[in-house]
């Protein structure tokens, strides 16, 4: 075996392209309604805030992160899976309360 090996760039991009997972249009759309979905529960949590706290002596509320999250997944429809709605807007509401958390310590 030669002390040197040569590589291939070509062949090891072509090889790395390869192995991407390619993305159904169904998927693709899915994540962007998610998307969307999360940037509508995180405004709408941001005007809840005032109702109830979501970081309490700079500890993060779970309980009233949940209670938000479960609000705003039942108030907006998308025609989506319930777990896909309480997953965008639990990303959503984590968000504003990391957020209200950071503004809360300075």
């Amino acid at each position: 075996m030669p002390l040197r090996r040569s590589i291939s760039w070509n062949a090891a991009l072509r090889d790395l392209r390869a192995d991407r997972m390619q993305v159904s249009a169904e998927a693709r759309r899915a994540h962007c309604r998610r998307e969307v979905f999360a940037k509508l529960a995180a405004n709408r949590a941001r005007q809840e805030l005032r109702a109830r706290p979501l970081v309490v002596a700079g500890r993060y509320d779970r309980r009233a992160i949940m209670a938000a999250a479960v609000a705003q997944a039942r108030r907006e429809a998308t025609g989506d899976a319930w777990a896909s709605c309480l997953s965008a807007a639990l990303t959503g509401v984590w968000q504003v309360a990391k957020v209200a958390r950071r503004a809360a310590a300075h």
